[in-house]
């Protein structure tokens, strides 16, 4: 495939361009690399860790390396086993670590990462990142507009679908980037049933896709744009909704979207992504924090004069490690 190869090639300048920089390779080539990179990064700031909280922190936001070397170890044959796995840990990682960020913002900002766990069939974190119980996102950013319909066809909420439909025409009234006005669309012409719609947005959001700034390296960039896990998602969460309705929706024809992915996808039953990677006992932590219960986003108002409503961040990281704790216990008191 022309963009593996693309991706592959992209790669491989970055860490030629790191060991120039900085006399290392990263991201790494080989597992001996990503090995010996991953134990140095344990070595100098988890190894010591005994808080328990910022241990939770520590892991997620460090631990990151997987994030590229994944996708490289699967485009390289391709394995579209190893991408689905890939996607699963990628996707879930980016997802706690923004469960524990503050951003100033609500729980819509994770849309795009929710999206790359809809690519590999993980629907479970709609429930966690996008819970029915919190009440409609009041802003006007496209993921707010966005995650209201989305709920309306996840949940079957009628009792939303007025009110979202008509914040997304108001939304789509107003000059908006081609990215953010096929999102929306794509989510208006699946509450419609409109499969001829959503085939159209998705090819849209395929030539938007290449417009868009990704990462803050221009090479980081280039190597997002040759796979567009986001759209895949959107795509697939058409199947969970209505299968009917997502077998008359037609791939879009783009080098950015994988149709042979979506092939082994249907084949093998649209399978759920598992950990392509598991740590060693050192670092077992981090397996832990993978096959805990997700914790259920909440919201609050940190500021006693200001009407801001943002992520409790710190009730989602206490959570977590108090479900690290618990699955562990679980463990030892039933260890087969």
């Amino acid at each position: 495939m022309k963009n593996a190869k693309k991706f592959i090639s992209l790669y491989e300048d970055k860490t030629d361009e790191s060991f120039q920089k900085w006399g290392y390779y990263y991201p790494p080539k080989t597992w001996d690399e990503f090995y010996a990179w991953e134990n140095d990064t344990f070595e100098k700031y988890l190894a010591d860790k005994e808080d328990d909280i910022k241990k939770t922190k520590s892991y997620v936001s460090l631990l990151d390396t997987t994030n590229d070397f994944g996708f490289y170890l699967a485009f390289q044959q391709p394995n579209y086993e190893l991408l689905n796995n890939v996607l699963y840990q990628t996707s879930r990682q980016k997802l706690l670590n923004s469960g524990m960020t503050a951003s100033g913002t609500d729980h819509c900002n994770v849309l795009l990462n929710v999206f790359d766990a809809f690519a590999c069939n993980d629907f479970g974190v709609i429930d966690a990142f996008l819970p029915k119980a919190l009440s409609p996102a009041k802003g006007q950013f496209y993921t707010q507009i966005t995650v209201n319909l989305l709920k309306v066809l996840y949940y079957k909420d009628a009792s939303l679908k007025t009110d979202s439909l008509q914040k997304a025409e108001k939304f789509l009234s107003k000059k908006v980037t081609r990215w953010e006005k096929y999102v929306v669309l794509y989510f208006v012409a699946l509450i419609n049933q409109d499969s001829t719609e959503a085939s159209i947005c998705l090819q849209e959001l395929c030539a938007a896709y290449q417009k868009m700034q990704h990462a803050l390296g221009k090479l980081d960039n280039k190597m997002v744009k040759c796979f567009a896990a986001e759209i895949h998602g959107m795509y697939r969460f058409a199947r969970v909704i209505d299968i009917e309705l997502f077998e008359k929706i037609a791939y879009p024809e783009h080098p950015c979207f994988w149709e042979k992915f979506e092939v082994w996808q249907q084949k093998n039953k649209f399978p759920k992504g598992v950990l392509f990677y598991k740590r060693p006992q050192a670092m077992d932590y981090m397996n832990k924090l993978f096959e805990a219960d997700l914790p259920t986003v909440t919201l609050h108002s940190p500021y006693a004069d200001k009407k801001i409503i943002v992520k409790d961040v710190e009730n989602f990281t206490r959570t977590l490690t108090e479900n690290v704790k618990s699955r562990q216990q679980k463990f030892v008191d039933n260890p087969h």
